[in-house]
């Protein structure tokens, strides 16, 4: 049995069949996977205890950076607000593809900058995400990537796996971590 929270993706798998945007196969997939997530959700649940390790060293910042592109933007978006709402730390969630037009003046030695890079499939923004990881880096910044398993990372402090997912459910698994 799904979660409730699934009753929406279900039915937007079956418009997107009706539509001719899936295949009945594909639609047949995905809906394998969503059954796949409660357990891949609790794969995550069981790393929580380091995690909780490295949020410590989060407590004096003053801000924290969150960086994401694609189905990775509204993911920080959500990490920022929660952290702002939880902990009363200023928090700003940015597409990566806007670093370059002013973010990248507000991060200085030490920032703490939290990115979640795309699943491997999107190998394009992979390159572009991690290019955005080294100019932070460069820039000083205390650097963790929410990353599934396999994906290369490069320039990270911290890299926090989670389980290999399609695109339409990263975004679930990469919020369970924030």
């Amino acid at each position: 049995h799904l979660p409730q929270f699934f009753a929406v993706d279900l039915i937007v798998l079956h418009l997107a069949q009706v539509r001719g945007e899936l295949t009945a196969a594909q639609v047949h997939d995905l809906y394998n996977e969503m059954l796949e997530l409660p357990g891949k959700i609790e794969q995550i649940l069981e790393t929580v205890e380091p995690l909780r390790a490295l949020t410590r060293s989060f407590a004096k910042s003053e801000t924290v950076i969150f960086i994401g592109r694609n189905i990775g933007y509204p993911v920080v978006l959500e990490g920022a607000l929660k952290l702002k709402e939880l902990a009363y730390i200023h928090a700003e969630g940015f597409a990566g593809g806007e670093l370059k037009h002013g973010p990248i003046a507000l991060i200085e030695e030490g920032t703490a900058v939290i990115a979640i890079l795309p699943t491997a499939d999107e190998h394009q923004l992979d390159e572009k995400m991690l290019s955005n990881i080294q100019e932070v880096k460069a820039r000083g910044a205390r650097v963790i990537v929410i990353a599934a398993e396999g994906a290369e990372v490069i320039g990270a402090e911290h890299v926090i796996r989670i389980p290999v997912a399609s695109p339409l459910f990263q975004p679930v698994l990469a919020t369970v971590p924030l």
